[in-house]
């Protein structure tokens, strides 16, 4: 079943909003046409000349990439290097590209909790909740016959969430007063009669982003002609960010834990460094490359920092300081969300949605 690529972007978007990439990022529809007819989609972790063949042999209308094609910008599209020539084959062939890279990193059902839930992380929080969105509160009025529906409307429409809770609202049971006057179709009551309605206020939080889809969605479910609804914006944010920060079930040795996280995120090697005898029980997570958040993780008394890209002497400073590191590779650290963004996809579309089988890890152990 074919889809509208705008319809597949904002869908992506109400729960990976832009707004938490990062400022150096280069995230969203990279190449390619908002309107386009999409029939099939590619998910990889990266286009290579591979990935690209790989789309066109299987009639891909669309990839999703995590790491942007494009960071810079270019002074032409000629044929003289490998991004160049990616570029071409992917406007010649008419593939759309898309990349979800550090907004889907900073959200909380991103990269980060999902290598978390992985490990089987309890008590997870954001290592670094230094992204902010606005918040604004709904308060809608409706009668007492047609509450649940308004109020699971706008929970279907990205409304009520706090922290880790979803769903949540404040109900008030109340009466409320209209006179339907010439030209109505009331709902309920007569024309120029004064009509007593047993209500219910509901209120519950949004952000600013699903405010549309919300008022839409809370429309649509109400039963009356005309919808008594105020918004109001909230002078507190919702914090998300950088890595997590969260505890295994069993303190174990460092040596068991570096093996744990190879079995767990199907890591053939990986890099470690600090006390070998220390125990770990607390842990920071910051897929890709995250090693500048070691402050971070010292700051929240963390045992171990698991990333990638890790250097020599940023090792070395981690180990003076007290903090284990594991370095799992980059590649390693964020492949494991494909197969999680593919689903994602399948789940909110009948679209054919496939995975790359092109293994674009530059390294290889020699």
């Amino acid at each position: 079943m074919s889809v509208i690529c705008r319809d597949i972007i904002n869908k992506i978007e109400e729960k990976y909003p832009l707004e938490l990439a990062e400022d150096f990022d280069n995230c969203g529809l990279i190449i390619g046409n908002f309107e386009k007819i999409i029939n099939k989609v590619l998910v990889c972790l990266e286009v290579t000349l591979d990935v690209v063949e790989e789309a066109k042999e299987n009639g891909v209308d669309m990839i999703i990439s995590h790491h942007p094609l494009i960071f810079k910008p270019i002074k032409r599209i000629t044929n003289d290097n490998y991004l160049q020539r990616i570029i071409q084959i992917l406007i010649k062939n008419d593939i759309n590209l898309y990349a979800l890279h550090t907004n889907f990193d900073n959200s909380i059902e991103g990269m980060n909790f999902l290598i978390g839930s992985m490990l089987s992380l309890k008590d997870v929080e954001f290592l670094s909740a230094n992204k902010s969105q606005e918040l604004y509160k709904i308060a809608v009025y409706a009668p007492q016959t047609h509450e649940n529906d308004v109020r699971e409307a706008l929970f279907n429409a990205g409304c009520g969430h706090i922290g880790n809770y979803s769903s949540c609202s404040f109900n008030m049971k109340g009466a409320g007063t209209f006179m339907p006057l010439e030209g109505t179709l009331p709902y309920i009551g007569q024309l120029n009669k004064m009509e007593y309605v047993d209500e219910v206020k509901i209120e519950t939080i949004v952000r600013k982003n699903d405010i549309k889809k919300a008022v839409e969605s809370m429309i649509k479910a109400h039963p009356y002609e005309e919808v008594a609804y105020d918004i109001y914006k909230l002078e507190n944010k919702l914090y998300q960010g950088s890595g997590i920060v969260g505890e295994i079930e069993e303190e174990m040795g460092f040596l068991d834990f570096c093996s744990y996280v190879k079995e767990r995120l199907n890591i053939p090697y990986l890099n470690a460094s600090g006390d070998k005898n220390k125990k770990i029980k607390k842990i920071a997570v910051v897929g890709g490359a995250g090693f500048q958040f070691y402050k971070d993780a010292i700051k929240k008394r963390c045992d171990v920092l698991l990333t990638g890209d890790v250097k020599h002497h940023e090792a070395m400073e981690a180990t003076f300081e007290g903090l284990n590191i594991i370095d799992g590779g980059h590649y390693f650290t964020e492949v494991v969300a494909v197969p999680y963004i593919a689903d994602y996809i399948k789940s909110s579309f009948e679209v054919d949605c496939i995975i790359s089988k092109i293994n674009t890890n530059p390294f290889y152990k020699a």
